[in-house]
Order: C-alpha cells, then sequence, then structure tokens
C-alpha cells in the first residue's frame, strides 16, 4: 500500500493578496479600497473582493467615515496576525474533530495531550 502524503509547510492562513492587505493595514491602521489598492498596486476590484472575504472571516472590520465630504467605508484589522493564525488552525482542527473525532481523541491521548 501507497503512503499518503501530506505537506503543511506550505499551509497558510492567508493567501499572498489577503497577506499583502493585512500587512498594508498593520502598518497603516485603517484605509479605504481606493487608498490600499493605489498603495500595494493591486486592482481595485481584486481588493475590494479580498476585503470582502477578510471581512466575512472576521479579520478585518470596517466603518463608515467622512471623507473628503463623502461618507466611505474605511478598514481596519480586528485581529492580530496571532489570532488571525489561531482562528485558521481552530477551524482546521474544529474540521477535523467533526469527522474524525474518535481517531483524534484516540491519537492525542496516545502523544499524552489532554
Amino acid at each position: 500500500m501507497r503512503k499518503e502524503r501530506i505537506e503543511v509547510e506550505n499551509v497558510r492562513a492567508l493567501s499572498p493578496l489577503e497577506e499583502k492587505i493585512i500587512e498594508f493595514l498593520e502598518n497603516k491602521g485603517k484605509a479605504t479600497v481606493s487608498e490600499i489598492s493605489k498603495s500595494t498596486g493591486i486592482k481595485l476590484p481584486s481588493v475590494a473582493a479580498t476585503i470582502d472575504r477578510l471581512v466575512s472571516a472576521g479579520y478585518v472590520d470596517k466603518k463608515k467615515e467622512k471623507i473628503e465630504g463623502r461618507l466611505r467605508y474605511v478598514y481596519y484589522l480586528k485581529l492580530t496576525r496571532e489570532d488571525i493564525n489561531r482562528k485558521f488552525v481552530e477551524r482546521i482542527l474544529d474540521r477535523i474533530m467533526e469527522n474524525f473525532g474518535e481517531i483524534v481523541a484516540e491519537y492525542f491521548h496516545k502523544k499524552g495531550f489532554k
């Protein structure tokens, strides 16, 4: 029987695009979609779609602010990078437990985890 090899070296909580936007918000604090687009060089529709995913995931939040006389959404980090990674790992472990709970519990018990 051939052993299946699972590589986890390249598992990331964020896509490269999400990573770039998170990094920008870490440095800037808050920004509009157009500011993120201009500063990062990422096309506006890509920033808008990605920022929506980050908001849905609970990593980024938004609020309306008056900018140059108009109400616009500004986006800011809701979680630290460590919290983003923690949330990512918890979601993976939850899914594994849902599908393989007994096996996982036995594994952790054998390894001495409680």
